[in-house]
């Protein structure tokens, strides 16, 4: 069976995939640098964009049902909502950026995603020759700066990659259109919300939500669902401890502090919250992670 033909069976009549693993991340930034003869991972989508460099190699790239064809150095961007597997033909090596709509900063660079995103869905995108080099060579320096220390903060990573980006929009031949998908402005858009508002507790009640969205509190869990694979509930659950992490690593502030921050109406409360993720408190967190760096 063709490539195409696979990618084309296992979807279903609304476009999802089906039987399709959803990876969720709640960190702002996660780096991966790999040479593979076998791709590891099956069909998935993510709630974080995606910058696929291929350094070398070559094979097909199954973006939600189009197979893409892919040799030498190549890039690939990705939303949310798109649904992805690799077919290699040789060695290929890869470097993922995986980030979330808010790390990059101001509101100018969510149009030069959505122009990303059009484009690469349109077709590949090729590296001109003159610009391969140092395309690689500013991607890996990024892998060598997270290899470091690994701290998804990192101001350093964060102009490289906006620096990048900029580079890529360069590789984008002037026919593609830039018409955003439904689907994936309004789930960026929702996760951007949540994004901005998580230190706001009554902003993300489902009545307030689906207001903001003009959808029916009904149906936004159904949709929200559909689209990342995980329950709205549990996403900000979810995303609010990573950032409860955060503070309690790379912060001086008080449990008291962190409490108040995050909407907590006391300590006892916040560590409930906590114990019930980690079966520690935030304190032993904090302490675990101190001892672990001596």
């Amino acid at each position: 069976m063709s490539a195409r033909a696979i990618c084309c069976t296992l979807v279903g009549l609304n476009g999802i995939f089906l039987g399709m693993k959803r990876y969720i991340q709640h960190e702002y930034l996660r780096v991966s640098h790999f040479t593979g003869t076998e791709w590891q991972h099956p069909v998935h989508n993510h709630n974080h964009f995606e910058l696929i460099f291929v350094h070398k190699g070559a094979g097909n790239h199954c973006i939600s049902n189009m197979v893409v064809p892919f040799e030498g150095p190549t890039v690939f961007f990705l939303g949310p909502s798109d649904a992805h597997h690799f077919e290699l033909h040789q060695p290929t090596t890869f470097t993922f950026l995986k980030f979330t709509n808010t790390y990059l900063g101001d509101s100018h660079w969510n149009q030069t995603l959505e122009h990303l995103l059009q484009a690469s869905r349109q077709q590949r995108l090729i590296v001109p020759s003159s610009a391969s080099e140092k395309t690689d060579q500013l991607i890996r320096l990024i892998v060598q700066e997270w290899k470091e220390d690994r701290n998804e903060n990192s101001a350093t990573i964060r102009y490289l990659l906006q620096g990048l980006l900029s580079m890529v929009q360069t590789f984008i031949p002037a026919t593609v259109d830039n018409i955003p998908t439904k689907h994936q402005q309004k789930i960026t858009a929702l996760l951007d919300y949540i994004h901005n508002h998580i230190l706001l507790v009554d902003q993300l009640q489902t009545e307030q939500l689906a207001a903001q969205f003009d959808l029916s509190k009904h149906y936004l869990g159904v949709y929200f669902k559909e689209q990342t694979g995980v329950t709205l509930r549990d996403y900000i659950t979810r995303y609010k401890l990573h950032l409860i992490e955060n503070k309690l690593l790379h912060s001086g502030l008080s449990l008291k502090e962190i409490s108040h921050e995050f909407g907590f109406s006391d300590t006892s409360h916040f560590n409930k919250f906590f114990r019930k993720h980690h079966q520690m408190s935030p304190s032993a967190f904090r302490a675990k992670a101190d001892t672990d760096k001596q």
